[in-house]
Order: C-alpha cells, then structure tokens, then sequence
C-alpha cells in the first residue's frame, strides 16, 4: 500500500471518529490498517510460527490504545509509536513464554508407563499431588479435564497468560519428578 497524505488523512479522521464512538469508523480502520499492521509485524518477527500470534496482539494493544491518541498531533508518528512498542512487547513476551516452555516430546514417555483403570498411572498421580497447588490446577483443568487456556483460567480467576506460566511451571516439574521416580526405579 502507498501512503500519501490522503490516507493519512482519511485515517486520522476515522480516529477521531473512532473515538468519538462511531464503531463503524472503527471497524473500517481496522479493516483499512490491518495489511499495514500484518506486514509492518511480519518483517519484524523472524520466526514465522509467531507472526500471526503477534499480529493478534498488536491489534489488541492497538484497541487498548486507541483512546491515547490526542487528535491535535499528527496521526502517523503515534500509530508507528503504538504498533513498534506493542510488537516488541509481544516479542519479548513470547521470548519469556518459550523459555518456560516444555516441549511434549521431552515431557515424558506416556507409552512407557503402565497405566491404571482409569488410565492414570499412580506415579503420575503421585507427581501431580507433589506439585504445588497454582500449578497443579493448571496441569488438571488443561490435561486431566482437557479445559481449553480461557476456560481454565476463568474457572481459575487468573489471567490467560497467568495460566499458561503455572502449567508450563508444572510441566517442568512433574518432568523432574517423574525422572527422578524412574532413576528411582532403575
């Protein structure tokens, strides 16, 4: 998309419209400013798994954000102020999520363990009741009842991202307890 000044214009008039509460306004200046917004996220996020995750983000802290603008500065220098911070916000919480993160494969070899009725092994349930509380309820609700992210942090009264950090948090735990239960066994 080539900008002139009339685009500019155009948009900074449906902010203001935006913000007067026309969500019609709004709704064509997310539809407008979208491509812009994916590729300004797309040339910024190397790992191409996360761009579209970031992209979501950036939309939402766009939304948040939208009320800041004051309408007597130019539009332009705001809008790539907004979108700039939230992708490095956005990056750098998917940095500080990753590292939390357990890969399945290194989790542990369901396969291997000799499963009850119910189909929970006695060491897993061992290793679960040896986990802290926040963290033990986060692995439940998502494996055990198989809660989707939002559902089990709303059953929970905690954040999406709060969730996420306490199952990630349990995961890496009841690894490490399962490993020592087997070098236990050995």
């Amino acid at each position: 998309m080539d900008f002139n000044d009339d685009q500019w214009q155009s948009w900074t008039q449906l902010m203001k419209l935006t913000q007067g509460g026309d969500k019609a306004a709004y709704e064509r200046l997310l539809v407008e400013m979208s491509p812009v917004i994916f590729n300004f996220v797309r040339k910024r996020v190397f790992n191409q798994d996360h761009v579209e995750d970031v992209f979501q983000e950036v939309l939402l802290s766009f939304h948040k954000a939208k009320h800041s603008y004051r309408t007597d500065l130019p539009f332009p220098p705001w809008f790539f102020a907004v979108i700039r911070n939230a992708v490095w916000a956005a990056l750098k919480k998917n940095h500080k999520i990753g590292q939390l993160e357990v890969p399945l494969e290194d989790f542990f070899d369901i396969a291997s363990l000799e499963t009850m009725e119910d189909g929970i092994d006695d060491r897993i349930h061992q290793a679960l009741a040896a986990l802290p509380e926040m963290n033990r309820q986060a692995v439940e609700l998502l494996k055990l009842k198989g809660m989707s992210v939002e559902t089990a942090a709303k059953t929970l009264g905690i954040s999406s991202a709060a969730l996420r950090v306490r199952a990630h948090r349990g995961y890496a735990l009841l690894k490490k307890i399962l490993k020592t239960q087997v070098e236990k066994n050995k």
